[in-house]
């Protein structure tokens, strides 16, 4: 019995070493029989690329007033419609001007009055002085026609003042816009009785149209330089954040006088013509100080840049390769990046010029995996408002912030 337990004991071992004289075949790192990944693919290309701060700001119109109603009286006419653009000068209402013709008249003839009145005592004070030199009259008495004469005098200047309030009077009954700008919604309406001081409408200028903007106290020293270098006048490319494809540019014309302690930022102020109307004041948009461009850099999407594990930016680029199945094969390259956005990234070594790199498709790739590539078209440059680019070690840590 036992010898036959010993038998069993060195079968099972001697089966157990036998397995291990097996020799296992190495695993390669791309899995033999994968199929080939289709990629969308895309072009690196050499431009000039503008280095840029990015903030947040919103629209604002340089002049928004109240339209009110300088004299009271009753509105005959109403000459707009509600969100129209008018000119400078242009007549929104009109007034019933009755009342003011007839103060206008009044006045005139109280001038009349006093200069009739100025003619008769100036020839008594003629006469006066004639009779005051005989002795005929007192001087006293002389002195009171010379008192009447000046007294006339000051009443024709207040008559001629009471004619000119009444001018102005008059113009008010018809009220026009103080400048060029868009209508609001009106307030009153036509047969109204209003008083002097009333609100009637809302107007804003549209064209141009001011930007409010911040950035950070540390970003600032780097565009007051670049601001007071280039004449206190640097380029700004405004865009609408509900409607990217909205872009503009505009200059930056006002730096504040102090730095907000409690949130450690700057507020500026820019401006740009608006002539399509398509930027509104109060909407949120995207501004871009344009501080310096670099000249004939690579560029690449920023959507082709991976990172890994460890934290290093690499990306995929297309190869021919005659071995492969599909002729192009993918390699993973860890260039050396320079400023980069949030559309674009500058390539100072690794990729060159007209390579073609992966777009968006690379989920499933590693190093020497077959690839079917799709183009996607070649970026034609920086497009107007693209934000701005920081240093890639500093983008780096904002992302992560």
């Amino acid at each position: 019995m036992l010898k036959s337990v010993f038998k069993i004991f060195f079968i099972a071992c001697g089966i157990i070493l036998g397995g291990c004289d097996k020799k296992t075949t190495p695993q390669s790192d791309q899995p033999q029989g994968r199929p080939p990944v289709p990629v969308i693919v895309t072009k690196a290309v050499k431009r000039d690329f503008p280095i840029c701060l990015s903030s947040v700001g919103r629209c604002r119109a340089y002049n928004a007033v109240d339209v009110v109603s300088q004299i009271s009286g009753e509105i005959i006419s109403v000459d707009f419609d509600e969100g129209a653009l008018v000119e400078e000068g242009q007549a929104l209402f009109h007034l019933s001007d009755r009342r003011y013709k007839a103060n206008l008249k009044a006045a005139e003839a109280d001038l009349d009055r006093h200069r009739a009145q100025l003619a008769i005592d100036q020839v008594q004070l003629e006469r006066s002085k004639s009779l005051m030199d005989k002795d005929y009259i007192s001087k006293q008495e002389f002195e009171t026609y010379s008192t009447r004469v000046a007294q006339d005098q000051a009443n024709i200047i207040s008559a001629e003042a009471a004619i000119e309030r009444a001018k102005i009077d008059l113009e008010h009954c018809c009220i026009k816009a103080p400048f060029a700008g868009m209508l609001g919604k009106r307030v009153v309406d036509r047969g109204a009785v209003i008083n002097a001081m009333e609100r009637l409408i809302s107007i804003r200028q549209m064209m141009p149209l001011g930007v409010d903007f911040f950035i950070s106290e540390n970003d600032f020293p780097a565009l007051r330089r670049q601001f007071e270098a280039n004449e206190r006048q640097l380029g700004l490319e405004i865009s609408l954040i509900a409607d990217r494809a909205v872009r503009t540019k505009g200059v930056l014309k006002f730096l504040d006088n102090k730095v907000d302690a409690e949130s450690g930022i700057i507020h500026l102020r820019g401006e740009f013509p608006n002539e399509t109307y398509r930027f509104w004041p109060g909407c949120t948009v995207r501004v871009n100080v344009e501080l310096e461009v670099l000249k004939d850099v690579v560029i690449v999407p920023a959507e082709s840049m991976k990172v890994d594990n460890a934290g290093r930016p690499y990306l995929y680029q297309v190869r021919a390769d005659e071995a492969s199945a599909t002729k192009h094969r993918a390699a993973q390259i860890y260039p050396e990046i320079g400023y980069r956005n949030q559309e674009f990234t500058t390539i100072k070594k690794g990729i060159s010029n007209g390579e073609t790199i992966i777009l968006r498709g690379s989920m499933l790739l590693g190093n020497g995996s077959d690839v079917i590539p799709v183009l996607d078209g070649v970026p034609e440059g920086i497009p107007a408002g693209a934000p701005g680019g920081v240093p890639g070690e500093q983008a780096s840590q904002r992302q992560k912030q």
